[in-house]
């Protein structure tokens, strides 16, 4: 694995403007980008965690009623408490089934819901758009050497 920046943001804004370095990515449950980066299929320079952002704002590990009758799928809910919501499995029972076969129980634990791809959670929809675009602007981040 190469080695790379790490950076924890407190905000939103924080993630944003740390994302904004050139070959940047998001990591949430990481399954999936750590296990690319040590056979460096992935070589980002950055990594930005999203998990503390939970902290400040709930609904990002979370499943909730939606307007309209849907359900809102935070950004950072585990794969688990996606499958095991009440909700999930009356509302959208092949849902449930597909992440509970999808992962053995220890990723579904650790994997968040793919929240990166574009249109899934507003967020992080934003912290994307900012970074590709390059409109943040860094400043002080709290960053460590990680290998």
């Amino acid at each position: 694995m190469k080695p790379f920046d790490y950076a924890v943001p407190r905000s939103v804004d924080e993630a944003v403007r740390a994302a904004s370095a050139p070959n940047t990515r998001f990591i949430a449950g990481g399954t999936n980008l750590i296990d690319l980066m040590k056979i460096e299929v992935e070589t980002p320079a950055h990594l930005v965690d999203l998990n503390p952002l939970a902290e400040s704002d709930s609904t990002l590990r979370s499943v909730g009623d939606a307007p309209g009758g849907g359900l809102r799928i935070g950004a950072l809910t585990p794969m688990s408490d996606v499958a095991w919501d009440p909700r999930v499995k009356e509302r959208y029972p092949v849902l449930s089934q597909a992440l509970l076969l999808g992962a053995s129980g220890q990723l579904r634990n650790m994997a968040s819901m793919d929240s990166m791809q574009s249109g899934h959670c507003s967020t992080c929809s934003r912290m994307e758009a900012a970074s590709r675009s390059g409109s943040a602007t860094p400043s002080s981040r709290p960053t460590s050497n990680a290998r």
